[in-house]
């Protein structure tokens, strides 16, 4: 199973996500929660690069990704990056109501 985990701040901005494990809906190479879930991450750390205009932390492996979002961000940044972490949120909170035994977002 796929959890992710986001976690806020003090304002309601999601700050930091990690997602751990594999969804093993089917054989590797056909498995599309694992790619769904696998897109919508990475194109999010890709969007933040370039539209927010600056790399958050990221931490990789295989079943394993980690993204922290900057402290020091602008105005701009820092809006861009919340749109871009709430879709990511949403986008995960859709695959797991029609696949709840594979993901479970937090």
């Amino acid at each position: 199973m796929i959890k992710a985990n986001f976690s806020k701040n003090e304002t309601g901005q999601i700050v930091s996500f990690e997602m751990t494990g594999h969804a093993n809906f089917a054989e590797e190479g056909s498995d599309i929660v694992c790619a769904a879930a696998s897109i919508l991450a990475q194109n999010t750390v890709n969007s933040i690069a370039e539209l927010a205009g600056y790399q958050p932390l990221v931490d990789i492996d295989d079943g394993y990704l980690y993204v922290e979002v900057l402290s020091d961000l602008s105005a701009k940044q820092q809006t861009t990056t919340n749109i871009l972490m709430n879709s990511l949120f949403i986008g995960l909170r859709d695959i797991e109501k029609e696949y709840k035994h594979y993901i479970r977002v937090n």
